[in-house]
């Protein structure tokens, strides 16, 4: 008797709460915006947490659909017209946001190219238009990156805009002059300010200061390889296209275009792809660098390990993490030239010295999408330390009785970043970008762990 297929269920919901989340982090930007800064503080203040509710509520509901049982599957997905409109639609707005980009930053040498803004947007949407019937990831990918060589071009890199991207070309000028590049550095902006990288993303960007090249140059390198490792691995899912629009034509992506945090996405999916064909080499070279690049990287380290010892087992567990550990001590000892203590004041201990400050004078950024300032205001500092603990400690005893297979392993690490992020000393809108990379891959692992299933159920028959 054959047993009761799957019900098919409308992807359009997923797709929906997808959108809204990048949609949400849009609107959030990194200011004031829709307001002036003269707005009243009390109503600012209830907007933004407005603004993380719905961001908290949409990526809740999308890891619990993640962790829901494999026998629903989404494959009715939004339509040809819809997903062709929301394209046309972001690549206008990000023109429009080039525009206003340039009229907002004109102080730091922002210049405003009519003539050439307007050749890569009509070049955006004729790409879209042409590709669109034979490869739509092919015309969504190509209008990106005609939009990113925009800010190439007019928007230099200043300390004063953003100060990520310049401090790490100041550390690694440092790294292959030898030096220890764990210390403060002297920006354009006339500030002193600490690294407060790891040693992995300094070494990734270091070539570009060798050359003296642009560093987003890396960063679109890396995007682009993240986008064709997920192309490559993805391509006929479902759910592909309409995350593809949301995330690769992302308004707000493409106004932040000094962001730095590219690389890492790329080795993390690498490490999912990697672990997904159990592959032991890639795995254990690309968990290294993770390890090494990001403090992300250590935050997923033990759920990591934790799907490990349940798909292998506890010994693989353990040497790969043991591996992953000793390369960031190697890297991070000979990045500080054996200082230590210089990289764990600089990348931990400073957050902790910020934190008491802010808490104690109330004065925490008003722009950030988190709960830090109210829990704060219930017990100080201590009582974000204990909150973020707390959070974290929750999503890992959640994932020590639930997590079995790889989309749940991605769900865990978006939730548990998610609850780092809400409650840490600062929660800049773009780091959420990489919560809804890690929900969108996540939800096409799951629309096809059916099929997976039902594959592995048809040989064991055999």
């Amino acid at each position: 008797m054959t047993e009761p297929g799957p019900a098919v269920h409308d992807a359009r919901p997923v797709q929906v709460l997808l959108a809204v989340f990048f949609a949400n982090l849009l609107l959030r930007g990194d200011g004031h915006f829709p307001f002036s800064k003269t707005v009243n503080p009390t109503l600012f203040d209830a907007v933004v947490l407005g603004q993380t509710a719905v961001l908290l509520v949409c990526a809740a509901l999308l890891i619990a659909r993640i962790l829901g049982r494999p026998d629903r599957v989404e494959r009715v997905a939004a339509s040809d017209r819809w997903q062709l409109a929301g394209a046309f639609a972001s690549v206008a707005l990000i023109v429009v946001l080039h525009v206003l980009n340039a009229r907002r930053f004109a102080e730091f040498g922002y210049a405003a190219r009519p003539a050439l803004l307007g050749a890569l947007g009509v070049g955006a949407f004729v790409a879209l238009g042409a590709l669109w019937r034979k490869s739509r990831a092919a015309g969504i990918l190509a209008a990106a990156f005609l939009l990113k060589v925009y800010p190439l071009v007019c928007f230099p890199i200043r300390s004063a805009r953003s100060d990520m991207l310049p401090i790490l070309q100041e550390a690694g000028r440092a790294l292959l002059a030898g030096e220890n590049i764990y210390r403060t550095y002297l920006l354009d902006n006339g500030t002193w300010t600490p690294m407060v990288r790891f040693p992995g993303l300094v070494m990734t960007y270091a070539p570009a200061g060798m050359l003296h090249a642009d560093p987003r140059l890396v960063t679109l390198c890396a995007e682009a390889l993240f986008f064709l490792v997920v192309w490559r691995r993805f391509r006929s899912n479902p759910l592909f296209p309409a995350g593809l629009i949301v995330l690769a034509l992302s308004p707000y992506w493409h106004f932040r275009h000094e962001l730095y945090e590219a690389p890492f996405w790329l080795v993390l999916t690498a490490l999912l792809v990697a672990m997904e064909r159990r592959s032991p080499a890639a795995e254990v070279a690309a968990l290294a660098v993770v390890v090494c690049m990001h403090q992300w990287g250590v935050l997923f380290l033990p759920f990591v390990a934790l799907f490990m010892a349940r798909s292998r087992s506890r010994a693989y567990a353990l040497a790969l993490t043991g591996i992953a550990l000793g390369v960031g001590t190697l890297a991070v000892v000979v990045a500080s030239h054996g200082d230590v203590a210089a990289f764990w004041q600089q990348t931990m201990t400073s957050y902790g010295g910020t934190l008491a400050s802010w808490a104690r004078h109330a004065s925490f950024p008003d722009v950030s999408l988190y709960l830090t300032p109210w829990i704060a205001a219930l017990g100080g500092a201590t009582a974000v330390k204990l909150a973020a603990a707390a959070a974290v400690a929750a999503v890992f005893a959640w994932a020590w009785r639930r997590l079995r297979r790889l989309p749940e392993l991605v769900a865990f690490l978006a939730a548990a970043l998610l609850a780092v992020l809400l409650t840490n000393t600062v929660a800049w809108t773009y780091q959420y970008l990489l919560v809804g990379a890690l929900l969108w891959l996540g939800l096409m692992l799951r629309a096809e762990e059916y099929d997976a299933i039902e594959d592995s159920q048809r040989a064991g028959q055999r």
